[in-house]
């Protein structure tokens, strides 16, 4: 079966030839081959011009030759964790003992609702986003709640209730005050909203992120390591993107013991911090997957305490502030989302080294690029300076400050933190969706 474009295979193979081992003959190589093999075995056919038999026939088993060197070097490229793609990534991580690849999942939130003492939501009540997405309840909530009787014993006007978005994906985590309609309304009901971002929603792994896992996990080198535990904290809780590790010792615990304890910096896929209690689940789960109780737990002052210090990230705030033209026959708007996906793309943290810095030519020349964009003056535009990003911290945009070439203000989002996702950038329903809160 043939399994791959020519063209494509041959950039694949020179881009990783390193993981190759089959390479690509053109196909004139392979012809003259097999016309030096034939003519060296019999001297009775001289003619080998473009149009007769002989060339033909080479010409044939040439390209013969060469599919099933295509053929052979798309197999090699699904070996390895570099170049496997799709279905054979798969199969390879469920080769080497991987978790697989993470599902979608929904966003959950609370919203709060407003109205009169024993309103009744019953589970299945559906609040619905500005942008359409629709959350149902997980559970009957009365205002003010009610004893075995039914009598409702709490004089209040107000309740939480537990919601769950009826789709999957990182467009899920809408922002705050964005659930404000109900179906069907209960009587007593007044108004709702979700006073906090929904969380939780991600779309399926995609091979870069996965291929990430993979690749740790096949290192032999990482056995019983804090590579391994980063991989564990993965698969015990989907919200962990990744682990900054390093560093001893520096809070919770006093005496020399605590200069044992290893920190490791933990970062979510939403940019959202990680509770107590998750970090304990993380600790004691972590315990099952790797029967290191030695090493997670230290005594200290006749205390017992995690090994291993999880923390949460630290963020570097970057404000942003410049001057663009814009093309008239392209949409403002659409321009500057454009502008701040692009941003969050720089600041991908999958991929972010610990200890790189934020280049403000970087910034510079990602508002440059982007399609409808005339001009940017350079004298106008800011941060003017590179920023130099702390250990286990992570840069983001707070700021994002769009004005016209005389300095009117375009886009004010001034002091507005932005969202955390990775979105495939041409994803409509992420620009339409998330970039709402940016």
């Amino acid at each position: 079966m043939y399994l791959g474009n020519q063209d494509q295979v041959q950039r694949q193979s020179d881009q990783k030839s390193e993981a190759m081992i089959t390479q690509i003959t053109s196909m004139e190589e392979l012809k003259q081959m097999w016309l030096e093999i034939f003519l060296n075995k019999t001297d009775k056919v001289s003619d080998v011009s473009a149009e007769s038999v002989l060339n033909a026939m080479a010409y044939s088993d040439a390209k013969i030759g060469q599919k099933i060197m295509v053929n052979q070097a798309v197999i090699e490229g699904h070996i390895f964790p570099d170049t496997a793609a799709g279905e054979y990534l798969d199969a390879l991580a469920a080769l080497r003992g991987v978790a697989p690849r993470f599902g979608a999942a929904p966003a959950t939130t609370y919203v709060r609702v407003i109205g009169d003492p024993g309103t009744f939501y019953q589970a299945g009540t559906m609040f619905t986003s500005t942008t359409g997405l629709t959350f149902v309840s997980t559970e009957d909530v009365i205002i003010g709640g009610t004893d075995d009787t039914g009598r409702v014993v709490v004089n209040s006007r107000i309740a939480y209730i537990p919601v769950r978005c009826t789709k999957s994906g990182a467009t899920t985590n809408v922002p705050p005050l964005s659930l404000n309609r109900v179906n069907p309304t209960p009587p007593g009901h007044q108004s709702c909203t979700n006073e906090y971002q929904a969380t939780g929603g991600r779309d399926q792994e995609d091979d870069e992120t996965f291929r990430i896992r993979v690749k740790e996990s096949v290192n032999q080198l990482s056995m019983n390591t804090l590579s391994q535990l980063e991989q564990v904290l993965m698969k015990i809780n989907p919200r962990v993107l990744r682990v900054l590790k390093g560093g001893y010792g520096e809070t919770q615990t006093t005496g020399s013991a605590a200069e044992s304890r290893i920190n490791m910096t933990v970062v979510s896929v939403n940019g959202q911090e990680f509770t107590q209690e998750e970090f304990d689940e993380m600790y004691s789960r972590a315990e099952e997957y790797l029967c290191l109780t030695d090493l997670l737990r230290v005594s200290i002052a006749g205390a017992r305490y995690p090994a291993i210090n999880l923390r949460n990230v630290n963020w570097l705030f970057v404000n942003v502030d410049f001057r663009v033209d814009i093309d008239p026959a392209y949409n403002t708007d659409d321009v500057r989302t454009q502008i701040q996906l692009q941003m969050n793309k720089l600041f991908d943290y999958r991929f972010w080294e610990p200890g790189d810095k934020v280049e403000w030519e970087d910034l510079l020349y990602v508002v440059k690029n982007v399609e409808g964009v005339r001009y940017v003056p350079d004298t106008h535009f800011n941060p003017n300076y590179d920023i130099n990003v702390p250990e286990y911290t992570l840069p983001r945009v707070r700021s994002f400050v769009m004005r016209d070439l005389d300095g009117n203000v375009i886009v004010d989002n001034a002091g507005v933190l932005s969202e955390v996702y990775y979105p495939n950038v041409e994803d409509a329903n992420y620009q339409a969706t998330v970039l709402m809160s940016i």
